[in-house]
């Protein structure tokens, strides 16, 4: 059997980055009068994407990489056989990767929903201006009233983007997807209730965090007075979980979504469970 000779293939990519999304910190923007892109490292098996790692919109860098075999086309290549590359990060930083089938992929990006990822990104802030200054919620009326205001408007703004692109997964805000939950999971009860199905349904295609579907469930039940799936919602005065349907079986529907066992949440706030 012949063996196809390894290639090269020197990858600029000048209007974005392949920065990885936890290292968006680093990433340059692209200058005004370039195309905004958005650039993603997929890794196959047996022919099936398993992975995907998203670049920040607009970002910079370069990566020269090598295989047995690459496809070229216009927006990316696909590399298979012994994928050995390099990621040329802002500042020098360096990133290696490795693998048998790996595919880079660069897409156009609005501007309209490059707006939209930038405006996600702007409300993390604001949304723990007040409440993160305490783990339980121990705010002042007025500081509770003024992070209201702000979490009314984050709604709206996110509610517009829903009604625009659809729920603000990982695929189409990257870390800012986050964000969005956070949001969300703030906002009044009729929004939660309304928004709820389409995070059910990013948690189905991958596109969102388990954990946090299930926080959000138990935030609706509590709300229309029904007990909590997960354990995630507690009272305060004294503090307590509140009630929990099936409470024998929480611990396994807790861990279906990537959430602790109920004991070790329990110490975050102090508490003990079972409660002694």
């Amino acid at each position: 059997m012949q063996l196809a000779s390894r290639k090269e293939s020197p990858l600029k990519f000048r209007p974005h980055a392949l920065a990885l999304a936890v290292l968006a910190s680093l990433a340059l923007p692209g200058h005004a009068d370039e195309p905004l892109t958005q650039t993603s490292i997929t890794v196959y098996a047996g022919g099936k994407p398993v992975a995907t790692l998203m670049m920040p919109i607009g970002a910079k860098g370069n990566m020269t990489a090598a295989a047995n075999h690459i496809d070229d086309g216009d927006m990316g290549a696909h590399f298979t056989g012994n994928v050995q590359g390099k990621l040329t990060l802002p500042a020098a930083l360096e990133v290696v990767f490795y693998g048998e089938d790996i595919e880079l992929k660069s897409e156009k990006v609005s501007p309209e929903r490059a707006k939209a990822v930038r405006d996600l990104e702007a409300m993390a802030v604001p949304d723990q201006l007040y409440r993160g200054k305490s783990v339980t919620g121990n705010l002042s009326p007025e500081e509770w009233k003024k992070q209201g205001e702000i979490d009314a408007a984050n709604m709206k703004r996110l509610a517009e983007i829903v009604d625009a692109f659809g729920w603000p997964g990982v695929r189409f805000a990257g870390a800012a997807s986050q964000t969005a939950f956070l949001v969300l999971q703030h906002a009044d009860h009729d929004s939660q209730r309304k928004y709820l199905p389409l995070l059910r349904e990013a948690v189905k295609r991958h596109d969102a965090i388990g954990g946090d579907l299930a926080m959000l469930e138990d935030r609706v039940r509590v709300a229309d007075g029904k007990p909590q799936l997960y354990g995630t919602q507690l009272a305060n005065n004294p503090m307590r979980f509140q009630p929990i349907e099936d409470e024998a079986h929480v611990d396994e529907r807790r861990a279906s979504v990537g959430l602790p066992p109920l004991a070790e949440y329990a110490k975050m706030f102090g508490l003990s469970y079972p409660a002694r």
